[in-house]
């Protein structure tokens, strides 16, 4: 199959990493794949790198002619946008040929139809979700268009687990945005080191100064002492998580794809995390994790002090969470999923 990924999004976000890693899927499994995205940006960069025929695009509309030329020497038979200015494009690219437009939503804010995302709905083969309130709110605002959900996937898992550290280490992996909870953390960490004196939470991620300057006073006024460390951005997420025993993720919204949520359950790591975004689609209530409502620092306290308390639990959990990583959240997975909706796709052009 030929298909075509336009992103235009500059910056490194869990939608470029969808799409990345759907491209290097396809490609790995034999596809023709193209990569087209804005020129400079994180995913022309982290496309190269992945070994993926890459085309930077300046100003699309006035270079159309020839990017339609391109598209039908390559003999495209899939567009997939992974943007809402990128699904005007595929549409233009498109238009009077044998393409199936797909529209793939992996962005955090739910659709809503307008006229003009109706006008495109009905020039698209089909939506794709990449989690369920997403998926459903793709089909309430256009039931005319076939939807269906693809769960995100990731690469670079690890062949061998590497055991947990003796003493409870819980880490968070995110950018500092209030967005995120670290606010939360901080209140359930205060709860649980009373119990627990010698558990530590370590938060791994970059952001304003003001935004750790607020998070490191609130730490202290909490007197949660060297029972927290901010290192900031890790170079290599992969070891922090292996440093770790417990994944939290405390977002308050958001979540789309959640990255973080794959990499603690590809590493064997029981995940703590907040019912938003595709989290419920991705940790199973129970079995490899903990689901909590957000905004709810004693629940979340509860929550990982269930897990150190119970250590045959917490690996338990962290091996059904590998378990459930490779059944449908490796890259063989994500692109054997995308297949069948492409082909869905395929069979049902827009009249």
């Amino acid at each position: 199959m030929r298909i075509l990924h336009l992103h235009d999004e500059i910056w490194d976000s869990g939608l470029a990493h969808y799409a990345l890693f759907l491209a290097q899927a396809q490609q790995n499994h034999g596809h023709d794949v193209y990569f087209w995205t804005k020129r400079g940006s994180f995913a022309a960069k982290a496309a190269r790198a992945a070994g993926l025929l890459v085309r930077e695009l300046g100003g699309p509309w006035a270079a159309l002619p020839g990017l339609r030329r391109a598209v039908k020497s390559a003999g495209v038979e899939i567009i997939d946008a992974h943007t809402g200015s990128a699904h005007s494009l595929a549409a233009a690219l498109a238009f009077g040929r044998a393409i199936a437009v797909v529209r793939t939503w992996a962005d955090a804010r739910l659709p809503a139809a307008s006229f003009g995302r109706r006008f495109l709905a009905r020039r698209t083969a089909l939506f794709i979700g990449a989690n369920s309130p997403v998926t459903a709110a793709l089909a309430a605002a256009f039931p005319f268009v076939r939807a269906r959900r693809v769960l995100p996937g990731i690469a670079d898992f690890p062949a061998d687990l590497k055991a947990p550290p003796a003493e409870p280490v819980v880490g968070i992996l995110g950018r500092l945005d209030p967005v995120k909870g670290h606010d939360d953390v901080l209140d359930a960490a205060a709860i649980v080191c009373k119990r627990y004196p010698k558990a530590v939470f370590l938060a791994a991620g970059d952001g304003r100064d003001e935004r750790l300057s607020k998070l490191r006073w609130q730490a202290d006024v909490l007197g949660l002492g060297r029972n927290i460390e901010f290192l900031g951005r890790v170079p290599d997420a992969a070891q922090f998580i292996d440093g770790c025993s417990i994944g939290l993720i405390a977002s308050r919204g958001s979540e789309a794809v959640s990255r973080a949520a794959l990499e603690w359950m590809a590493r064997g790591r029981p995940v703590v995390a907040t019912r938003v975004g595709g989290l419920p689609d991705l940790v199973a209530h129970g079995e490899t994790g903990l689901l909590i409502p957000p905004r709810n620092p004693q629940l979340m306290a509860k929550a990982v002090s269930g897990l150190i308390a119970d250590p045959a639990f917490a690996r338990k959990a962290g091996q059904s969470g590998r378990e459930r990583f490779l059944l449908h959240f490796a890259l063989d997975a994500f692109a054997a999923t995308t297949q069948e909706a492409y082909e869905d796709a395929l069979g049902h052009f827009p009249r």
